[in-house]
């Protein structure tokens, strides 16, 4: 009889564990899995056994680097073998970031790492905090799609291809490009035929560094000076993206 599933979940910080203060909301060492253990959901039979790592400093995700990018990946790789999946909690406004990022990082991944945050913190009366973290842990444990992903406002897109395109609805993440793998309703349901396979059986995780790229990026627009890209492509510049 296969045991009960496991999942990691990497705290890095956002509004989804943030605490009212004085000077308004900000991430509180400790208070998400504070919340966590007082609600009844999280301890309900059907869910797995669930191990929360706080990362030390926890961010507003606007302070996240390259860095912590590569600190995220490494936190994966160290509980690989231990967990059927990762949930990985993150601010909002640079989750998309991380979430492109991590792909190329973690090479021959086949368990699912699903990024999940809120626009409310948990600890609020209406927030859409305990539904996102919530499903993200159940698609974790439950399905397994060997994938980087962005679970948000009932969507499960990939994680390479999301971005964020709303500050106030719920449903604040899409893919223009690439549809959803999933969607989670009455029922989670995964459009299995848009997941990527897993890759070979005995395929090790391997954390690849990207290091900190200096990449511009330059909206084109009629009548731009070449001046102007030329001055973008100064050192220490090492690639423009138009």
């Amino acid at each position: 009889m296969e045991g009960r599933r496991r999942v990691y979940i990497a705290n890095t910080g956002g509004t989804i564990g943030m605490r009212r203060g004085p000077a308004g909301y900000a991430p509180a060492p400790g208070f998400l899995a504070e919340q966590l253990a007082s609600l009844r959901a999280f301890h309900a039979p059907g869910l797995p056994e669930l191990v929360i790592s706080e990362h030390e400093p926890l961010l507003d995700s606007a302070y996240m680097t390259p860095e912590d990018w590569s600190r995220i990946a490494a936190d994966i790789a160290a509980n690989y073998d231990a967990f059927d999946g990762f949930v990985v909690v993150h601010g909002t406004d640079t989750m998309a970031y991380t979430a492109s990022a991590l792909p190329f990082m973690l090479e021959g991944l086949a368990k699912p790492v699903i990024l999940t945050g809120s626009q409310v913190p948990l600890c609020e009366l209406r927030n859409d905090a305990y539904e996102n973290l919530l499903t993200a842990i159940l698609i974790a444990a439950q399905q397994p799609v060997p994938e980087v992903c962005d679970y948000f406002g009932g969507l499960l897109l990939r994680g390479c291809r999301a971005t964020k395109v709303n500050t106030q609805d719920f449903e604040a993440f899409a893919s223009p490009n690439c549809q959803p793998l999933g969607r989670a309703g009455v029922d989670i349901a995964i459009d299995w035929p848009r997941v990527r396979p897993a890759p070979h059986a005995g395929a090790a995780l391997r954390v690849v560094d990207i290091g900190r790229p200096m990449v511009g990026a330059l909206r084109l627009f009629p009548g731009i000076a070449a001046g102007v890209i030329r001055a973008m492509l100064l050192p220490p510049v090492a690639g423009l993206v138009l």
